[in-house]
């Protein structure tokens, strides 16, 4: 049952009445990733490129788990780490467009045990990084132990210094989302667990799509590595708390944020004029922009604009649309599951645009 699901999802991403991708363009995009594995020994990854909600590539390359030789393939649930936060943002936004959240007002008028120092920052200012709160989040990841509850955290939090004056400045961390996270709860009265369920799994029927690894059934998640002097050797086990899902703990596959990447450019998350008004860079309290559109970095690519995250230096989603939701987009999933060189999938995903640069798929 659960392979024919798959093979059914493949068969609708890679369908919808498109013709399959020219031979020439799929060995090149394979013959991309097999060199990319070999100049940064990458593990294993799996890809996904969407135009216009329509694969022109699905591939894999590697080893799910390179003791035991099993190889990746595009069906493997990864963990995606900060990828995690797009679907916050999209709760967020959601509330927005409902007229239930103020993205300008103090974040302290629906969490008001805020810490004292807190209360005059912006929903929206947390959301894109210039909240200049300190971030829970750091240290020797081999040692670091979370707080037991998020109420421990903001208590801890509370007696340190800011990291910047609020609005001046961008610093990325993961306090900011805990923050959103505890909004999340506080508007819907359920677990952030919950709240994704009932608005983003179950509505896009993913089925690979889990929070926590403790969830994922046994065998269909990949193993993670890191690089450490050159070579891989097995990724940090860290003790995520249930708090930490909203910024950290998605599991999932390249099919499912693919249907995640559709739902929203065909309006079935949120209405395209509520994304296209959304996904522009934040401008700071000194008047300069940020580079986060509502938590999604933001960015442009020639003629088009890109939003998307990275997840640690293993994943990456990009998003490209040409000034209409409606008009020519792309999108670019591209998982692993670590390297020798803790190579950035920016820099991997960009190598794929590359190739693509060198074919017309408009005709």
């Amino acid at each position: 049952m659960r392979f024919a699901f798959r093979f059914a999802v493949a068969v609708l991403l890679a369908g919808c009445g498109a013709q399959p991708p020219a031979g020439t363009l799929q060995s090149a995009l394979d013959r991309q990733l097999a060199e990319n594995a070999e100049r940064h020994g990458i593990a294993g990854q799996a890809v996904l490129i969407l135009r216009n909600g329509k694969t022109i590539y699905r591939g894999s390359h590697g080893l799910a788990d390179r003791e035991e030789k099993i190889a990746v393939r595009p069906d493997h649930v990864f963990p995606v780490f900060s990828v995690s936060k797009l679907f916050a943002s999209v709760l967020i936004m959601q509330l927005v467009e409902r007229g239930e959240l103020d993205l300008e007002a103090p974040a302290s008028r629906y969490l008001p045990d805020l810490p004292e120092g807190w209360r005059s920052i912006t929903v929206d200012e947390f959301l894109n990084h210039v909240s200049g709160v300190p971030d829970y989040w750091g240290g020797d990841l081999a040692t670091f132990k979370l707080p037991p509850t998020r109420k421990a955290m903001f208590e801890d939090l509370a007696s340190r210094p800011m990291q910047f004056a609020t609005g001046n400045a961008t610093r990325y961390n993961q306090t900011n989302f805990i923050v959103l996270g505890a909004i999340l709860e506080t508007l819907y009265g359920k677990s952030y667990r919950e709240i994704v369920t009932e608005r983003i799994v179950e509505p896009l029927a993913l089925r690979d799509t889990y929070l926590g690894e403790g969830h994922v059934p046994a065998g269909e998640v990949v193993v993670s590595y890191r690089g450490e002097d050159g070579e891989l050797v097995p990724d940090f086990d860290i003790a995520w708390t249930e708090y930490a899902i909203v910024h950290a703990e998605l599991y999932t596959t390249v099919d499912d944020l693919g249907l995640f990447l559709n739902a929203l450019c065909d309006g079935r998350l949120l209405r395209p004029e509520t994304l296209l008004r959304l996904w522009k860079p934040h401008r700071r309290r000194d008047g300069t922009d940020s580079f986060f559109a509502s938590g999604w970095d933001y960015g442009t690519s020639g003629a088009y604009k890109q939003v998307g995250h990275d997840g640690g230096n293993k994943v990456r989603v990009r998003l490209l649309f040409d000034e209409s939701l409606a008009n020519d987009t792309y999108a670019y999933i591209y998982l692993t599951n670590g390297s020798a060189e803790n190579v950035w999938t920016s820099r991997l995903t960009e190598s794929l645009m590359d190739v693509l640069s060198g074919y017309d798929l408009k005709r």
